[in-house]
């Protein structure tokens, strides 16, 4: 019994020796089957979903005497600049710049409300009671503001001829809306000036310093409004 002993060793030796040689050639074709990559180690790596990622899985397994450090350096250099402008792998969208929001400015409108025409020879403010309009800002939109233009003669060239808008409704001269011509035939347009918010009554006003005849040919308001 004791003489089996020996060889009772040497056959559990044996076994070992083929264990461990199975082992080094299953080794061998798992990790170093020249460069290639087993299916299953990517499909189980959830989190390696970028193409940096599986490029750096496809080179971990090849020896580092076929491919330097600086040829891996260079592989990955070149795949984490192609991620950057290929589309996400997870949601499968590509990222879009957002839109620039723009102010569209509203158009303004320009509007001419004739007054009407009339003469005087005072040389005080003559109400010309043919130009009274009722002037409603609210026909008009947003109003910006307003002008008053008149068209005037001063035949003898004497003296001046002036002119105004008059608020009949608060009793009240428009401030801005004196006009003074000094030749014989002219248009003139006074400064802007504000309308009331309320619908109002209007009239012209004329006047000659000299007392010698002056007409209105015309006289509209400009309204500009949004």
């Amino acid at each position: 019994m004791k003489n089996d002993l020996p060889f009772a060793h040497l056959g559990i030796l044996i076994l070992l020796l083929l264990i461990a040689v199975n082992l080094l050639i299953i080794d061998l074709k798992l990790f170093y089957p020249g460069s290639s990559v087993l299916f299953s180690d990517i499909k189980s790596d959830s989190k390696s979903n970028s193409i940096e990622d599986l490029i750096r899985n496809s080179i971990s397994g090849v020896p580092s005497d076929s491919c330097p450090v600086s040829c891996l350096d260079l592989i990955t250099q070149t795949a984490s600049a192609a991620a950057i402008g290929s589309p996400d792998l997870t949601s499968g969208q590509t990222a879009q710049s957002a839109p620039i929001a723009q102010t569209v400015q509203p158009k303004a409108k320009e509007y001419f409300i004739p007054l009407g025409q009339g003469q005087t020879s005072k040389n005080s403010w003559d109400d010309i009671i043919a130009t009274e309009t009722l002037i409603d800002p609210a026909s008009y939109g947003t109003i910006k503001e307003a002008y008053f233009i008149v068209s005037m003669k001063n035949t003898t060239e004497n003296g001046s001829a002036e002119a105004q808008l008059y608020n009949v409704t608060d009793g009240y001269p428009v401030y801005g809306s004196h006009i003074v011509m000094n030749s014989k035939e002219q248009t003139l347009s006074s400064s802007s000036f504000a309308l009331p918010q309320q619908a109002k009554l209007f009239r012209v006003r004329l006047k000659s310093t000299l007392s010698f005849p002056v007409s209105l040919d015309n006289a509209r308001l400009k309204i500009i409004a949004y």
